[in-house]
């Protein structure tokens, strides 16, 4: 085997694992996902009439990501899964091109390979694989972007830096299309490879005109979708900013922390190893860490507080698909839904733990591994740090510009897990071990089978709904006359009006209208939904064509709980494996 091929195999095999996943998991279901439902809508309407066109919902500009998906109806046919196979896609080379960006940027291949797939298989990147959500293209033009400014950086002529560093920009401008937050490429990481790279005039010089026509590229884009109807421009700034929205941005900014400490968990609790070089100066910190930790869980327990600081830390994606992915009338069975209280502290102790070592490790200095000095391609960690530095300082301000309007959820944190999996496998590699062990690859291991199997009881849920929904309508009763899941409810929507009636529409001025009251006996509640600081609509308000006469429940005590039709099964893989959804007819107040 050629010595070139032989070093690419590693990031071949993680680009394979979304497919193995893929396989494994069989994510098809006929219904949204999430907020792809009304994504998917655009690519559909894209393929149909070759326009881009708007559906009332999505705040993300979907660019690039609507044209790949429209390909792939073209290619073969209009479905869900169709789509959303667009994304595997991507998540096939995010994959491949983070193993080669770890590599050149100072991990050797084996600690590469391990954190790649730590963020390939977390529960937090391996569910989107599946969805036709905006996270990971999104990613995928940062890696992109992070690749090409590490081979300029590398570049041994002036002529290939200056070729990497324009492409750098100019891709990150034409694929920030996709999410807006991904400009922070080409505003931020490629200027700061300019900065290293300010020895080389012409270098510079060519790197800061395609910086310039990136910038070009961003207002102009940011202009069109802008006035582009049921589009949703938002302002990355908070309406306001008083003492209560600092608080909420510290406390989520802490949150922010322990969730990507914990989507960073197999890396992260390595450093425990670094105990074996067990003195008293590591016994004098790893011990006032512990008696900080343990004096400030019994104080938060004391003040009822506790389940505010216990994972997953930002209840929103990651708890969806794996501690509260079915109703909450399951109680039957050992489902982690039912368990939570359990895995809960087990996972907040593991990720204060794994924090603690690092500390430890990090105070206590010492020599670097001697295995570390051989790697002659290591980027300095100065290097490293103007590279990527700026880049998380910038990400992590607009995360907290969101966290001040409760727009904050987990799986925007994806690009910073990359590089907190990188500072953190090289930082292992420096001072505990040259080589990740064993038990991280089993780590691994237990997180994949964590993420497969929520993502499959996930997708199994949404067929089991799809499969009601088709039951109902065979007998005739139109769609806009079932209550489901919201993301079928808004689809509806679509199909009925063009759009979904949301608050936060601007552009055609008054499309928003006052949804009707429809008030049924019994708890029917299906939730609400916050949009900013000042919006609160309930879900049914989004489609304001349903005039439901059933709904879809988990509960059958739901509306009275008079069952329409046999119920549907669907099975999940954990427990309780045989799980039912009802068709309960309503009945108005």
């Amino acid at each position: 085997m050629r010595p070139v091929l032989k070093n690419y195999l590693p990031a071949i095999a993680c680009a394979l694992t979304p497919v193995l996943c893929y396989i494994v998991v069989r994510p098809y279901a006929e219904i949204g996902i999430i907020d792809d439902w009304s994504y998917i809508k655009s690519a559909q309407v894209l393929a149909q009439t070759g326009h881009i066109v708007y559906n009332g919902w999505a705040a993300a500009m979907l660019g690039w990501q609507l044209y790949f998906g429209a390909l792939f109806i073209k290619l073969f046919g209009f479905s869900f899964t169709v789509v959303r196979f667009s994304t595997v896609i991507e998540a096939m080379v995010t994959a491949f091109l983070l193993e080669r960006s770890f590599v050149r940027a100072g991990l050797n291949c084996w600690n590469a390979t391990l954190a790649t797939m730590t963020f390939v298989l977390s529960p937090l990147f391996l569910p989107l694989t599946f969805t036709f959500m905006s996270d990971v293209p999104g990613v995928l033009c940062i890696v992109v972007c992070l690749y090409m400014c590490l081979r300029a950086l590398e570049a041994e002529s002036e002529r290939s830096a200056m070729a990497w560093i324009c492409l750098a920009a100019l891709a990150n401008a034409l694929g920030g299309t996709v999410r807006q937050i991904t400009w922070l490429g080409v505003l931020v990481m490629a200027p700061s490879t300019l900065w290293l790279l300010r020895r080389s005039r012409r270098a510079l010089v060519v790197g800061c005109l395609s910086c310039v026509a990136g910038v070009c590229i961003v207002a102009t884009a940011m202009h069109w979708f802008g006035r582009q109807p049921y589009s949703l421009p938002e302002s990355p700034l908070p309406s306001k900013i008083d003492s209560e929205s600092l608080r909420v941005a510290g406390r989520t900014g802490l949150h922010v922390v322990g969730d990507l400490a914990l989507q960073a968990l197999p890396v992260l609790l390595m450093f425990t190893g670094y105990l074996r070089r067990w003195n008293r100066r590591i016994a004098v910190i790893f011990g006032t860490g512990f008696l900080c930790c343990a004096a400030l869980a019994i104080f938060l327990i004391h003040t009822g507080k506790i389940q505010w600081w216990l994972a997953p830390f930002l209840l929103d994606f990651m708890t969806t698909f794996t501690f509260e992915r079915l109703d909450a009338a399951v109680t039957q069975g050992v489902h982690l839904a039912i368990t939570s209280d359990v895995l809960r502290p087990l996972f907040t102790g593991a990720v204060a733990l794994g924090i603690l070592c690092l500390v430890t490790c990090a105070l206590n200095g010492g020599p670097k591994h001697p295995a570390a000095q051989e790697n002659t391609r290591c980027m300095t960690w100065q290097k490293l740090g103007v590279l990527v530095g700026p880049f998380c300082l910038a990400y992590f301000t607009f995360l907290a510009a969101g966290a001040m309007k409760g727009m904050l959820y987990d799986r925007y944190l994806l690009p910073l897990l990359a590089i907190a999996l990188l500072v953190l496998a090289r930082c292992y590699q420096e001072r505990v071990e040259a080589k990740l062990p064993w038990i991280c690859a089993f780590l691994i291991l237990l997180a994949s089978g964590f993420s497969v199997a929520a993502t499959h009881d996930k997708f199994a849920l949404s067929r089991g709904f799809r499969s009601a929904i088709d039951a109902i309508q065979s007998r005739g009763i139109p769609a806009t006359a079932i209550l489901g899941p919201w993301e079928f409810d808004s689809w509806t929507e679509i199909e009925k009006a063009g759009y979904v009636n949301d608050p936060r529409v601007r552009i055609p001025e008054g499309a928003f209208v006052a949804p009707p009251i429809r008030s049924f006996s019994g708890d029917c509640n299906h939730g609400s939904l916050n949009y900013r600081d000042d919006a609160t609509v309930d879900s049914l308000g989004l489609a304001p064509a349903i005039n439901p006469a059933y709904g879809l429940f988990l509960d059958r005590e739901k509306c009275g709980g008079e069952v329409a039709f046999p119920p549907v099964v669907f099975r999940t893989w954990v427990a309780p494996n045989a799980n039912f959804i009802y068709t309960i007819r309503l009945h108005r107040k």
